[in-house]
């Protein structure tokens, strides 16, 4: 197996582990605040919080390097062809919409769900940040296929 096989299929194995995260992510939230226990979603919140560190920044991380590695050994320019910088620019544009807003409103909705079993805390406040994860939840997944959609089928 040469090195662009071997970097192809790191590439693949990050794909599949940034996608899966993000459509999981939104599954376990989704069906955690249908319980309306508090523990049931803090537990998920907290797990949410434990796979974006274990998966899905290290994938991140190997999908950019691999993409770029595959890229400079092929002699492609990833900025020269329309779909592939689309694809980029989508990508980044994920990791702006998580960074800035999914992870701030998921660090504010586990203070919330932590709270939820004491008095004074809502929960229809807390549905409300979920409805507004939810829509930039959309938003990032769309971008995140989105750019896969673009770099497979340049």
């Amino acid at each position: 197996m040469n090195v662009h096989n071997v970097l192809k299929l790191l590439h693949l194995v990050a794909v599949v582990v940034f996608l899966g995260d993000i459509v999981v992510t939104a599954v376990w939230r989704l069906l955690a605040d249908r319980t309306r226990e508090p523990r049931v979603i803090a537990y998920a919140l907290r797990l949410v919080h434990v796979t974006d560190k274990y998966l899905l920044v290290p994938s991140v991380f190997a999908l950019a390097a691999t993409g770029m590695l595959r890229a400079h050994l092929q002699g492609i320019s990833l900025w020269t062809s329309p779909a592939l910088a689309a694809g980029q620019v989508c990508f980044m544009l994920c990791g702006v919409v998580w960074s800035q807003t999914l992870r701030p409103i998921q660090a504010r909705q586990l203070a919330m769900a932590e709270a939820l079993d004491n008095a004074g805390a809502s929960f229809e406040d807390y549905l409300l940040l979920t409805r507004k994860w939810f829509r930039w939840g959309c938003l990032a997944m769309a971008l995140a296929f989105g750019s896969m959609a673009l770099m497979v089928l340049h």
